[in-house]
């Protein structure tokens, strides 16, 4: 399945996926950088997965959604990162 990410640098919402022992400190902090290069309109939501159970936070940033930012997105947290 391939998530609908909509056109590269159009406001909106994406959702980040990850398991909540990759939530880390260096790794949040890798993220809040890159949210801080890529400054938009779109709003960013995380869900830390834990076994079938996940938690969903909406975090306080906005992004511009292109291909840089999702291509370093899945650079960071690997290919599956999208939801």
């Amino acid at each position: 399945m391939v998530p609908e990410l909509g056109q590269a640098g159009v406001a909106g919402s994406i959702l980040i996926s990850i398991p909540d022992t990759r939530a880390t400190p260096p790794t949040i902090r890798a993220l809040r950088e890159m949210f801080l290069r890529h400054k938009g309109d779109g709003e960013v939501r995380l869900r830390l997965v834990r076994g079938e159970t996940g938690r969903i936070y909406e975090l306080p940033y906005a992004v511009q959604t292109t291909g840089d930012f999702f291509g370093e997105l899945k650079s960071l947290l690997g290919p599956g990162c999208l939801v």
